[in-house]
């Protein structure tokens, strides 16, 4: 399932299982030796002599390559606890033999073979222990903190059950929401299907999925578009499952079965697997907490200052933006403008009455938007992405803009590849929001550290520089 659905809790899990178990196999290894020494079975000196740290490295590399070898923390992996179970088995004793082995070639010392069973003690012992505990991990506090991933899988009825039983029911880390239907769907009309899956699409988002499988059969495959646009305007991800292509088992003997599906993706992009997602959380975490720390820290009194002198009210002002999944969230920024109760729904235009002197300054410079790196630490936005919007612009442009809603995959950004491109200010043109809607595409679908750091400079650049069209 983690091939085509990513669990953010599995991705922390798979780092935290790297983690662990670098750490304490290095543990291991030095507490096996400290014990044989102390206990005058083994001499230090003459293990000095043999150079005792290129041992150490030796245990390191052996460790290191047997685990990428035999794919101990690859996601298929790490999705089941079986496997982990099956492959770290394989693992440590593919990394005792090897070490064995290299280490009677050139690291021979009184003692040796002791060293060598305290090491494979040591490391059995804490592969043992710590599997046991993952068990805890996998079967209660998944349960306990509802870390399962819930998907929704759709299809008619002649087609669903082989399909269902890929996906398997006794998953930790995942549940599978099944809408079934019979044979009527295929007397309708291609508008009438199109209307039936819309109502299932919103049902399913209503219900916080945003990750939907839908069973290609030959009922729907005329209206295939159609269907993703209907997906597309709820912010579900739409995989279609081929029922017609072969689906090869893998896996032999004991080992239980799994269905490689032959599945495409509505939309795929950089940012759908969640080591990248990872990646640029990270940047996020690191860019918001040097900019709150070092920036915002005294430009909020010196700017907050300046605000309340020019007019009475707030500091910041916070309007709720559609985010991620078309979650509304409280935006922030220094307030720009005079208290007014259209604020929520009109965009600001040229020689508009409502900017203050300093909030003119403030949005020539893109220094307004700066309190948006709160809201890049809360983890609500980026720092680059698609812009967040207004609540009412969302609602009007999905209506009229196609895949308008598929910028809403991923987090909002402070600054994005539309806005460096020009394409930030008032829209009063329908034409200017559907470029604006081109360019966050265009960087979901390219989307690469390099180019949020070239996007980050030209943001930069632009700031400096001051945007014509910022008013």
């Amino acid at each position: 399932m983690y091939r085509y659905v990513q669990n953010r809790v599995l991705a922390y899990l798979k780092i935290l299982l790297v983690l662990t178990d670098t750490i304490c196999l290095n543990v291991c290894f030095v507490v096996a030796f400290s014990l044989l020494t102390v206990n005058g079975i083994v001499s230090p000196q003459e293990v000095q002599s043999t150079n005792y740290y290129s041992l150490w490295t030796l245990f390191n590399l052996v460790a290191i390559v047997s685990a990428l070898y035999l794919r101990l923390y690859a996601d298929v992996t790490v999705e089941r606890l079986e496997n982990v179970f099956r492959q770290t088995l394989r693992t440590v004793l593919l990394l005792l033999a090897v070490f064995t082995g290299c280490a009677l070639i050139g690291h021979r010392f009184i003692g040796f073979f002791y060293f060598l069973t305290g090491v494979t003690i040591m490391v059995l012992l804490y592969a043992a222990l710590s599997r046991f505990a993952l068990t805890y991990v996998y079967t209660v506090l998944s349960k306990r903190f509802r870390w399962s991933k819930t998907v929704a899988l759709i299809g008619h009825h002649h087609y669903l059950a082989s399909v269902e039983e890929s996906f398997g029911q006794n998953h930790a880390f995942y549940h599978v929401n099944t809408i079934k239907y019979y044979d009527e769907v295929e007397q309708r009309s291609k508008a009438e299907k199109v209307a039936q899956f819309r109502r299932y699409f919103e049902e399913v988002s209503k219900l916080g999925i945003h990750d939907v499988f839908l069973i290609n059969s030959p009922d729907i495959s005329d209206c295939s578009q159609e269907l993703i646009m209907a997906a597309d305007y709820q912010c579900v991800q739409l995989n279609f499952v081929t029922t017609g292509a072969s689906m090869p088992y893998r896996g032999t003997g004991s080992n239980s079965l799994q269905m490689e599906l032959p599945v495409l993706r509505s939309h795929e992009e950089s940012l759908s697997t969640m080591e990248n997602r990872i990646k640029k959380r990270i940047v996020d975490i690191f860019i918001s907490s040097v900019v709150i720390i070092f920036i915002l820290s005294w430009l909020v009194p010196i700017v907050g200052l300046l605000i309340k002198i020019q007019s009475p009210g707030p500091i910041f002002f916070k309007q709720p933006r559609s985010g991620r999944n078309n979650q509304t969230f409280g935006c922030y920024k220094f307030r720009s403008m005079v208290v007014n109760r259209d604020s929520d729904k009109a965009q600001a235009t040229k020689e508009d009455k409502r900017i203050t002197p300093i909030g003119k300054f403030l949005r020539k410079t893109n220094l307004d938007e700066f309190p948006q790196f709160i809201n890049v630490f809360l983890g609500q936005m980026s720092v680059v992405g698609p812009r967040p919007h207004m609540l009412s612009h969302t609602e009007h442009y999905s209506k009229l803009i196609q895949h308008y809603m598929v910028r809403h995959f991923v987090k909002p950004g402070i600054t994005g590849w539309a806005q460096v491109n020009g394409y930030r200010g008032e829209t009063k043109d329908p034409g200017l929001m559907a470029k604006r809607v081109e360019y966050d595409l265009e960087y979901m679908s390219n989307w690469s550290a390099m180019l949020d750091f070239k996007i980050v400079c030209m943001t930069a650049l632009n700031m400096i520089r001051g945007e014509k069209n910022a008013y």
